[in-house]
């Protein structure tokens, strides 16, 4: 169908204005795709146009550099700093742990525990902003399935570093698992989460150290190994590995 406007022109009219016209008009219906292709082009004059600016800054920088020899010899001495700090202590550790060969967990995520869990998914992706995580990403396994970890419903949020799992309470997980700990027994907080890539080492660290533990495996996560313990004010403290599942 013609856009209103040419309809109402006399037949004859049209085709003579059509046969004047130096291109010939694309069909009506494609007209969206030639918009698409217009963004298109437009998009890449843009990258052009800013691949030129880009080096007009960098040949500014170079006549800079020719002019201030003293700036260019300060970078140079503090990028010697720098690698001469990264090659005595690789992972930059603070001089109490410098020299204990062990590599510190990573903060992973914090579980908050809550009767409804539904109120703080709302908080956490619509007022805080967090991005919600399929639950396909964290798959459970059958132990979970038949009791002996917990199958309560929980969201997941991300601010692209960290997590937040948010846990319905269950105040029977370590009675059916035969634990002392229960990482989703109490609120608000529930656990604080750390991932470190040798579970086995740090279990035989908290050995060392007189810190009991309980050892949950894959009971809640199939693809993670999961210890729980307390800090000195009871606050319960998760540390897992990610295992193949």
């Amino acid at each position: 169908m013609l856009p209103r406007p040419l309809a109402r022109l006399p037949r004859r009219l049209l085709a003579s204005r059509q046969r004047s016209l130096p291109i010939p008009l694309p069909p009506w219906g494609t007209v969206w795709g030639g918009c698409s292709s217009l963004a298109t082009s437009a998009a890449a004059l843009e990258h052009s146009r800013l691949c030129e600016e880009l080096e007009s800054v960098r040949q500014q920088l170079r006549k800079l550099e020719a002019s201030h020899p003293e700036l260019v010899a300060r970078r140079s001495q503090i990028e010697g700093a720098m690698h001469e700090l990264k090659t005595v202590n690789p992972d930059l550790r603070s001089p109490h742990n410098v020299n204990d060969g062990f590599s510190p967990p990573k903060l992973h995520h914090i579980n908050v525990v809550s009767r409804e869990v539904r109120e703080l998914l709302h908080f956490y992706r619509d007022i805080m902003k967090m991005d919600e995580m399929p639950i396909e990403m964290f798959p459970r396994n059958a132990q979970t399935a038949a009791g002996a970890g917990s199958d309560v419903p929980i969201n997941f949020t991300t601010d692209g570093h960290m997590q937040m799992h948010l846990a319905t309470q269950d105040l029977g997980v370590a009675f059916r698992s035969g634990h002392v700990i229960n990482p989703i027994g109490v609120g608000p907080i529930g656990h604080i989460a750390f991932r470190t890539s040798d579970i086995e080492s740090f279990k035989k660290h908290l050995d060392c150290h007189g810190v009991a533990y309980s050892d949950y495996g894959t009971r809640f996560a199939r693809d993670w190994h999961q210890i729980f313990f307390h800090d000195p004010e009871g606050t319960i403290v998760e540390v897992h590995e990610v295992i193949s599942s």
